[in-house]
């Protein structure tokens, strides 16, 4: 008798449709599992530090608002440290924004840091004054908020 005759025909596994296949199973290398439970707990680790630092901020974004009602509630108002608190508050509301994308999405919102470093300088160049800074400062500074604004507008930062 052959043995590969049509007429013993060897017995085959049968086949199940494609959408019953089960998925390959991935072997398990101990190692991965490893850098995996890592990743995750650095992760988590991150977040509790993103929480504190958003906490710290609302603590500094709370004494902000109080000395800013004092300032305003005196009988005469010096509008620079005013305009400076001010601008402070919003640099402050911009880095927590900042906090609040990088818990939602896990990465760091380059042009919200971007906005937040022009009103950054801006804040400093009111706050010293135009006159008192030189004008290789003042170049150096129109400068840098030209390029910010630069990138913000044509370095395609903003999502979507």
């Amino acid at each position: 008798m052959d043995p590969f005759s049509a007429e013993n025909p060897a017995p085959r596994p049968e086949r199940r449709p494609d959408h019953e296949q089960e998925p390959p199973v991935e072997p398990s290398v101990p190692f991965t599992q490893i850098h995996r439970f890592l990743r995750s707990s650095l992760e988590h680790a991150q977040d509790v530090i993103v929480l504190g630092l958003a906490l710290v901020l609302f603590g500094i974004m709370a004494r902000t608002l109080f000395t800013l009602a004092l300032q305003v509630l005196q009988p005469v108002i010096d509008f620079r440290p005013v305009l400076g608190e001010t601008l402070f508050m919003m640099i402050l509301i911009e880095l927590l924004r900042l906090l609040v994308v990088y818990l939602r999405d896990h990465h760091v919102a380059v042009d919200v840091m971007v906005e937040t470093s022009i009103v950054a300088t801006l804040r400093e160049v009111i706050l010293r004054g135009v006159v008192e800074l030189s004008p290789f400062a003042i170049l150096a500074i129109a400068v840098f908020v030209v390029a910010l604004g630069l990138l913000l507008r044509f370095g395609d930062l903003r999502e979507g």
